[in-house]
């Protein structure tokens, strides 16, 4: 069945719809802002650039999903490169915990609710970031986007079985790094 498009699919609404989706899938599996935002205006000039070849066999947010992956992939492959060929080695970035975007702010909340809610989500966020990326790409993907094995498979060239495979042992992981920070003291 072809996925229904917007009557008129232009790069304005594709820049306003998904440009936020297209960064945030960057930034957690490229680990920094910089990187991507580089990924991000890429991927929207491809988009831009490849809009009329879009034949809507899939829904546009599974479209952006695979370009994004598939830039972010190549962008680490880039950095990977350049680092091997100069010779050094760069000391990893911490991630700066900020509260979830897109948060609607309640008035009638306890003062305290907002402040263990971004804690909480800096905890996850430093625990998928200490994922080793095989893992965290897969987990992203999966529990964080909600794709399905079959179409994770299908962008990170893998069978269905290695995804699987490859979610189960991040999950277990992220148990692991987030059960001191949850678990109740009994």
């Amino acid at each position: 069945m072809v996925a229904p498009l917007p009557e008129k699919l232009t790069p304005e609404l594709v820049f306003r719809e998904y440009a936020p989706r297209i960064y945030n899938i960057a930034r957690r599996m490229l680990g920094n802002d910089a990187d991507a935002e580089d990924v991000t205006q890429d991927v929207l000039l491809q988009v831009v650039r490849k809009l009329d070849t879009f034949r809507g066999e899939s829904q546009i947010a599974t479209w952006l999903h695979r370009v994004t992956v598939n830039a972010a992939l190549a962008h680490r492959a880039r950095r990977a490169n350049r680092q091997k060929h100069e010779g050094s080695e760069v000391a990893d970035d911490v991630l700066e915990a900020a509260a979830p975007e897109g948060e609607v702010k309640r008035w009638n909340v306890a003062p305290d609710e907002p402040v263990l809610a971004a804690e909480q989500a800096a905890v996850i966020e430093r625990a998928i970031a200490e994922l080793p990326e095989p893992f965290r790409d897969v987990y992203l993907l999966a529990d964080v986007e909600g794709l399905p094995n079959a179409d994770i498979a299908s962008m990170l060239d893998l069978s269905v079985a290695a995804v699987k495979s490859r979610l189960h042992r991040a999950r277990m992981r992220m148990r692991d790094l987030l059960a001191p920070h949850f678990e109740e003291n009994a």
